[in-house]
């Protein structure tokens, strides 16, 4: 039987563990951003090709389901680990222990997965788990590296004491990736990380960057955005969405924000993402938020600042298309899933030059790149943009014919590609024959 055939007679049936960042939850809270976002368009478009998922993720809510259909061909899981609640990334070490145990049971410990995908070091432990106990391939997608968020830690922060936690994190991804069949990078960038820090081999790691869906994100006329959410019409609108977390970076822009104020009339910043208000509030996204509060009236520009907490993903994109400029000031992003989104919607991106967003954006082109930590750099790109529509509108034709190459649907060709090779790989090497 050709190679070609064999790819389309195995069997099509996938683990995904993404512990932490349940795919369904609204985006922007503490434990949810890109990877929640990434995990479940990924799904989405492996089942349009007859993939079947099931993605394992940790019950954080006793009003959720434990099964959720995401699909016909694809299903969210809720395992028990823990406390039925949010708990930190600290916490979640000692846990994923009960939740692996959770899921054997779950499976009723006959595994019927042809391979086992990891999202992050947590989900990448269960799965190497998964992988070691049933002799599956591994594939595994960090999202975002320990040892990176550790230097970025000590350079930002002045601060060279490490928790047990980071430690520990650190021990649990130099496992994951000896062990995992094929490494997912997101960027180029991550790449050379995996291979510096971790002595990952080249031909182990694929770069696949995350995908855009242009339907999803097709732009709404400005006007009707802003008037769907009680938006000022005639504000310059600076928007940021993500998690409520240091290294966002968000303090730049509030900074920036005052340098800016007296340069363009009516300015107006808006902060998307953390589960910040009633009584479901996250507590760490909260002390974030009272933080940034304290900065944005040190800065002056608490009265041009709106925080709107976490929002559902159908309502993302009206919020791109209502705003002129998008930023994104981190001091750490593995990819930037966020910029694709902001391309697509056709508004001009302004970006730190770090990790993945360095891949994503040519300076200048289809948008800027500003020095991170610096509120003066920002203030310059988002001044060109202001001052000139004819900038304006080459960085978003630029940036829209730039994002038609991150289309899921290229993307997942990839990935379908890499699963078919392993499973192939794998279904050989465990066959009578193979040791003949």
């Amino acid at each position: 039987m050709s190679n070609s055939n064999n790819k389309n007679n195995h069997k099509k049936s996938i683990a995904m563990f993404s512990i932490h960042a349940d795919p369904l939850a609204p985006l922007g809270s503490q434990q949810t951003g890109g990877q929640n976002f990434y995990v479940r368009l990924l799904v989405e478009e492996l089942s349009r090709i007859g993939w079947e998922v099931d993605v394992f993720t940790r019950l954080d809510d006793q009003r959720k389901k434990q099964i959720v259909q995401i699909n016909k061909k694809s299903r969210v899981i809720r395992l028990k680990g823990g406390k039925i609640g949010y708990i930190s990334k600290e916490e979640l070490i000692t846990v994923l222990p009960e939740i692996y145990n959770n899921f054997l049971s779950f499976i009723n410990f006959q595994n019927s997965y042809s391979l086992f995908h990891g999202h992050y070091w947590d989900g990448g432990l269960i799965a190497l788990k998964a992988h070691l106990h049933f002799n599956k391939p591994l594939v595994t997608n960090f999202h975002s590296l320990g040892i990176i968020r550790i230097q970025t830690k000590e350079k930002y922060l002045m601060n060279k004491n490490n928790s047990s936690y980071l430690t520990e994190r650190l021990n649990i991804e130099n496992e994951v990736a000896k062990n995992s069949s094929v490494i997912i990078s997101l960027a180029k960038t991550e790449k050379k990380e995996l291979q510096q820090f971790y002595g990952c081999p080249e031909e182990k790691c694929k770069v696949v960057p995350g995908g855009v869906d242009l339907k999803r994100w097709s732009r709404v006329e400005r006007s009707k955005s802003r008037k769907i959410l009680n938006l000022d019409q005639k504000g310059f609108i600076l928007l940021y969405v993500g998690r409520l977390e240091w290294r966002k970076g968000i303090g730049t822009l509030l900074s920036a924000g005052n340098l800016l104020k007296n340069e363009i009339p009516n300015l107006k910043i808006l902060i998307v993402g953390g589960k910040i208000f009633g009584r479901q509030k996250n507590l760490d996204d909260y002390k974030e938020y009272k933080r940034l509060l304290k900065k944005a009236e040190q800065e002056k520009v608490e009265n041009i600042t709106k925080f709107v907490g976490n929002i559902p993903n159908r309502r993302l994109h009206f919020f791109c298309s209502a705003s002129d400029i998008m930023v994104i000031p981190s001091y750490y992003e593995p990819f930037g899933l966020v910029a694709l989104e902001g391309m697509a919607s056709k508004i001009p991106v302004v970006a730190s030059n770090v990790g993945g967003l360095m891949n994503i954006i040519k300076d200048a082109k289809d948008g800027f790149l500003f020095e991170p930590r610096n509120p003066l750099s920002l203030k310059e790109k988002v001044l060109l943009i202001y001052n000139s529509q004819e900038l304006r509108q080459k960085l978003i034709q630029n940036a829209y014919e730039k994002v038609k190459n991150y289309s899921w649907k290229s993307m997942v060709k990839k990935i379908d590609e890499i699963y078919k090779d392993l499973i192939i790989k794998n279904k050989n090497e465990n066959s009578p024959n193979s040791a003949i």
